[in-house]
C-alpha cells in the first residue's frame, strides 16, 4: 500500500489544461459571435436550440460530481443497494413531461416559478424561489468541493486552488457566453465524464480478468445486493425509499428546478422539449450504472487490502476512494489518470455552469422584475449577477468541506427542499382546490419536518460490508474469502464522513427510534402535499366561496379525465332519457292501441 501522491505526467496537465481552455473558449466563442441584445437571447439561448445538446445537457447538469465520486463509494461500502435508484431516474422524467411541460410552454414563462405566480400568487413564487437559490448554492459548492478533494487526493495541488481554478473558468464562460456557452461546454464535458469511467471500467476489466470475474468476486464479498421490500423506515435501503428518493428528485428536477427547465424552455416547442427529457433518461440510467461498475470494480481490487483501514491510511475518505484507485491503476499510462481527472473536472463544471444560469435567471426573472418593476434588467446586468453568484459558491465550498460523506450530504440537501418543491408543482397543476395561503402553510410545515428529520435524530449506525486488511501484495483470484471480517466501528476513525458513527450496540439499542435520510425527501413530500391540499380545503370553506382555477394553469392530463367523465355522465344521462321517452312511447301506443280495441268492440 503506497501513500505517497501521484505526480501527474506532461500529458496529464496539458489534458487538464485543454479541459479548462477549450470550456473557456466556447463562452469566449459565443461572446463575439452572438449578439446577446436581449434576456431571452442570453438566458434562453433565443428558444431556437437543437433537441441533442439539451438532452447532454439535462444528463451533465443533473450528474454532478458527487454522483461520480459518491456513488461508487456507496458501492464500495454498502453494495449496489443504490443501483435501483435507476427505477425511480426512468419513471419520474417520463411524468413531469407530460404533466408541468405543457403548462410552462402554454404560460410562455421564463421560469419554472413565474407560473407559480401566476396559479398562486407573489409569495409563492418568491418562497420557492429562495427555497431553490439556497439547495442550488450548497449543492454547486459540494460539487465544486468534490473534483477539488480529488485533485489534492492525487497531486500536490492544494484544494484552494483547485476550488479558485474551477470557479473562475467556470464563471469566465457562464458570464461570457450565456446559455448556449453553458449548454454547448455541457455537451463536451458529458463526453470528457464517459470518457473518464469507459477508462477506468477498461482498466479494470484488464486487471480483473473480465467482466464475470468482477461480478463473481463481488457477490462472493457480499456486494451484489437487491433492497429489502419493506416500509420499515428505519431499514437504511429498501426499495421503497430508494425508488422514490430516485423518482422524487428527478420530478422535481424536470418539473420544478429551474436548471433543468430552463434547458427544455432553449427549444422551440413542446415535442422537442419532450424529446429532449426522454433522451436524457438513458444517459442519466447509463451514467449511473457505469459509476456503480467502477464501484465494484474499486471493490474487487481492494478487497484484500482495505485503503481506509489499513495501517498507513492513505485515504481519509471513501470518497477518495476512486482519485485513489486512478492513481493505482493508471499511473504507468501517461494521459489516462489527467482523462479520469478531467472527467471528474467536468461532472463539477456542468452542474456549476448551470447553476449559475439558473441562479441568475431567478434572481433577474423572479425577485428583481417583479420587486423593482421600473428597473430595466439588461443583459449586462445579468451578466454582473453571474459573476456575483460564481464567487458565492466558491466562497460556500469552503464551508461545505466539513459536511462530510458526498451522497449522504447530497441528497439531505435536495431532500430538503427537493420534496417540497414537487409537492407544490403537482398542488399548482393537478388541483383546484388548492390556494396561496394553503399552499405556504404546506410548504412551512414540510421545511420544518424536513430539517428536523435531517439534523435532529441520532444517526443509526449502518454497518458497512466485510474487507480484509491482510495488505499484502495483492492476492490471486483463488484466494479465499474466509479472510473477510467485520469491520469493528468502535475501534477506527477512518469512516467519519461516512453515514454511521462509532456508537456501540448497546447505546444504539436505547434509541427509541431511527429514521433513514433516504426517506427524508419523500416525507417532506407527502407533508407538503397532505397539509397544502386539506389547509387550502378549509381556508376555501371558511371563505365560502370556490377557488377558480383556468383551464391553462392545469395540466391537460388534469383537465382531460374530468372531461372524460363528466361527457360519460352526459352520455349516461342521455342514454336514460332516451330510455325514459322510448319507454313514454310505448305506453301511448299502447294507449291508443287499447282505445281502438275498446272503440271497436263497443261498435260491435
Amino acid at each position: 500500500m503506497r501513500n505517497e501522491k501521484l505526480i501527474l505526467s506532461a500529458v496529464d496537465y496539458i489534458l487538464l489544461g485543454a479541459t479548462l481552455c477549450v470550456s473557456s473558449g466556447i463562452g469566449l466563442y459565443f461572446q463575439l459571435t452572438s449578439k446577446k441584445k436581449t434576456n431571452e437571447e442570453y438566458l434562453l439561448a433565443g428558444k431556437d436550440m437543437s433537441v441533442l445538446p439539451v438532452a447532454f445537457s439535462l444528463m451533465a447538469s443533473f450528474m454532478s460530481s458527487t454522483t461520480f465520486m459518491g456513488i461508487p463509494a456507496e458501492m464500495y461500502l454498502y453494495g449496489t443497494n443504490m443501483t435501483f435508484m435507476n427505477l425511480g431516474f426512468i419513471i419520474g422524467p417520463i411524468i413531469s413531461s407530460y404533466i408541468f411541460l405543457p403548462i410552462f410552454f402554454a404560460n410562455d414563462v421564463s421560469t419554472a416559478y413565474e407560473y407559480l405566480e401566476k396559479r398562486f400568487g407573489k409569495t409563492v413564487r418568491r418562497l420557492i424561489s429562495a427555497m431553490f437559490a439556497f439547495q442550488t448554492l450548497l449543492f454547486t459548492a459540494a460539487s465544486l468541493y468534490a473534483p477539488a478533494l480529488a485533485l489534492s487526493a492525487v497531486t500536490n495541488l492544494s484544494m484552494m486552488m483547485s476550488v479558485i481554478v474551477l470557479g473562475v473558468v467556470c464563471t469566465f464562460y457562464c458570464t461570457l457566453g450565456g446559455m448556449k456557452a453553458v449548454l454547448w461546454t455541457d455537451v463536451f464535458q458529458a463526453i470528457l465524464m464517459f470518457a473518464a469511467l469507459f477508462a477506468i471500467m477498461i482498466k479494470g476489466l484488464l486487471l480483473l480478468g473480465g467482466i464475470r470475474n468482477i461480478f463473481e468476486i463481488s457477490n462472493a464479498g457480499g456486494r451484489l445486493i437487491i433492497p429489502r421490500f419493506t416500509l420499515d423506515l428505519e431499514v437504511h435501503y429498501s426499495m421503497f425509499n430508494v425508488f422514490a428518493q430516485g423518482m422524487i428528485i428527478t420530478m422535481s428536477e424536470y418539473a420544478g428546478s429551474q436548471t433543468q427547465v430552463q434547458r427544455l424552455r432553449t427549444l422551440k416547442n413542446l415535442n422537442k422539449s419532450r424529446l429532449a427529457t426522454f433522451l436524457s433518461i438513458p444517459m442519466l440510467v447509463f451514467f449511473q450504472l457505469f459509476c456503480c461498475f467502477c464501484g465494484l470494480i474499486i471493490y474487487v481490487y481492494f478487497r484484500f487490502c482495505d485503503p481506509l483501514t489499513s495501517s498507513d491510511s492513505p485515504i481519509e475518505s471513501a470518497d477518495q476512494l476512486l482519485p485513489y484507485f486512478i492513481t493505482r491503476t493508471l499511473s504507468d499510462l501517461p494521459g489516462l489518470p489527467g482523462l479520469c481527472i478531467c472527467g471528474i473536472f467536468s461532472a463539477s463544471l456542468s452542474t456549476i455552469s448551470s447553476a449559475i444560469n439558473s441562479l441568475t435567471s431567478v434572481t433577474s426573472e423572479d425577485f428583481l422584475k417583479p420587486i423593482f418593476p421600473s428597473l430595466n434588467v439588461t443583459v449586462f446586468h445579468n451578466k454582473i449577477i453571474s459573476l456575483m453568484f460564481g464567487a458565492l459558491c466558491m466562497g460556500v465550498t469552503f464551508l461545505i468541506a466539513s459536511l462530510g460523506h458526498l451522497v449522504k450530504m447530497s441528497i439531505i440537501i435536495v431532500g430538503l427542499v427537493g420534496g417540497p418543491n414537487l409537492a407544490v408543482f403537482l398542488l399548482a397543476a393537478c388541483t383546484t382546490t388548492t390556494n396561496e395561503e394553503g399552499v405556504i402553510l404546506g410548504i412551512l410545515v414540510s421545511l420544518t419536518l424536513a430539517a428536523y428529520l435531517s439534523f435532529v435524530p441520532n444517526s443509526k449506525p449502518y454497518p458497512v460490508l466485510p474487507f480484509s486488511n491482510d495488505c499484502t501484495p495483492l492476492h490471486t483470484e483463488e484466494t479465499n474469502f474466509t479472510t473477510f471480517s467485520n469491520l469493528s466501528l468502535s475501534s477506527t476513525n477512518f469512516y467519519s464522513n461516512t453515514t454511521f458513527t462509532s456508537t456501540s450496540t448497546s447505546e444504539t439499542e436505547d434509541v427509541s427510534f431511527n429514521l433513514s435520510y433516504m426517506w427524508i425527501s419523500t416525507l417532506a413530500f407527502v407533508a407538503c402535499l397532505i397539509v397544502g391540499y386539506f389547509g387550502s380545503w378549509i381556508i376555501s370553506c371558511c371563505r365560502g366561496k370556490p377557488n377558480e382555477v383556468p383551464e391553462i394553469y392545469l395540466s391537460p392530463i388534469r383537465i382531460k379525465f374530468p372531461r372524460k367523465c363528466l361527457n360519460a355522465k352526459k352520455q349516461k344521462g342521455k342514454t336514460k332519457a332516451s330510455n325514459v321517452e322510448i319507454s313514454k312511447q310505448s305506453c301511448e301506443l299502447s294507449t291508443i292501441n287499447f282505445t281502438d280495441k275498446s272503440q271497436t268492440e263497443t261498435h260491435l
